[in-house]
This record gives C-alpha cells, sequence and structure tokens, in this order.
C-alpha cells in the first residue's frame, strides 16, 4: 500500500489576463527542497472563486479527495484568496486540513501576509477577510465596467441594429490593420 504524502503546489488566477508566472516563482523555493515525485501541482486557470462554488472547481475538489485519503503532507499558495473567497468554504478546507493533520504554507513573501495557523479563531477570521476583499473586487470591477464599458477601437455600435461598423474617422486606419 501507498503510504507517500504528497507536497500540493496550488495555484489559481481569475482572469483570462492574469498568469500564473508569479505564483510558481513564489513556491519555487518549495519545489527545489522536494523531489520531484513527492510533487503533484494543480493551477486553476481563469477560475473565479467568488463566482464559482467549490463543486464547480475540479482542481480544488481533487486536492480535499486527496487530503481525505490521507495522501497530502502540505499544500502551497501564494495567499489564502488564492485558495478559496467564500468564508464558509475556506473554513471547511482549514478543518479538513486540521482532521489530517496537513500543513498550509502561504508562499508570498509579502511581509504582510500572516502564515496559516492552527488557531481556529484567527484562520476563521482571516477567511472572512478573504470573502469580504473578493465581494469587493467584483463590486468594483462592475462599477468600472458599468463607468467604462467595454467598448470595440475602431467601430461603432449602432444601438437600433446593435450591430458595429467602422468609424469613419478611423477606417482607414483600421483597413491598413
Amino acid at each position: 500500500m501507498n503510504k507517500r504524502k504528497y507536497h500540493v503546489f496550488f495555484r489559481r488566477v481569475s482572469t483570462t489576463n492574469q498568469d500564473d508566472a508569479m505564483q510558481t516563482v513564489a513556491d519555487a523555493p518549495y519545489r527545489e527542497k522536494l523531489l520531484p515525485e513527492e510533487i503533484l501541482v494543480f493551477v486553476e486557470d481563469v477560475v473565479s472563486a467568488n463566482k464559482l462554488s467549490l463543486q464547480e472547481r475540479p482542481e480544488m475538489t481533487k486536492i480535499m479527495s486527496l487530503i481525505k485519503q490521507d495522501k497530502v503532507h502540505s499544500v502551497y499558495a501564494f495567499d489564502r484568496t488564492r485558495l478559496f473567497r467564500d468564508t464558509y468554504e475556506a473554513n471547511e478546507f482549514t478543518d479538513l486540513r486540521k482532521k489530517h493533520n496537513v500543513q498550509l504554507v502561504l508562499t508570498s513573501t509579502d511581509s504582510g501576509n500572516i502564515q496559516a495557523t492552527n488557531d481556529i479563531f484567527l484562520e476563521g477570521f482571516l477567511n472572512i477577510y478573504s470573502d469580504i476583499e473578493g465581494k469587493n473586487i467584483a463590486r468594483r470591477s462592475k462599477e468600472a465596467r458599468r463607468m467604462y464599458p467595454p467598448k470595440k477601437s475602431g467601430y461603432i455600435k449602432v444601438a437600433e441594429t446593435k450591430q458595429y461598423m467602422k468609424d469613419p474617422n478611423k477606417q482607414q486606419a483600421i483597413e491598413q490593420f
């Protein structure tokens, strides 16, 4: 029977405008100390933890399943916000990792980043803060889109037909492009 416990590196990016390079660089010093066969990497690419529930996040679901099978020694993530935004899901994860003695290592070098603890109250508070921060980001993004709606550069939208036509002032540049 395989008793190996893995070191799980988890990365999540929320939008197509992001990549996981910063998270990969941050966890590199930890990966370098391990054997390749001890490492599992899970990446949630273009996954919003604000908009999707845990059941809609297959990579995080896999990690939690491995923890339940006692196959995980440690989980490494850039910070708490990469793991969860929902307070209840984050608390469920905290309880699960405590029950199965799984360490959580936050790889961000930001001095304001509080490392994971076994203090259920502190972890609960930090999970609430992450939830609030995520909701604030979503609210600010929605407000920005409302104030500055996206538009196709060089085109004008015809309201009646909801079609786009080339802006006569930019038509030559568009055609040359």
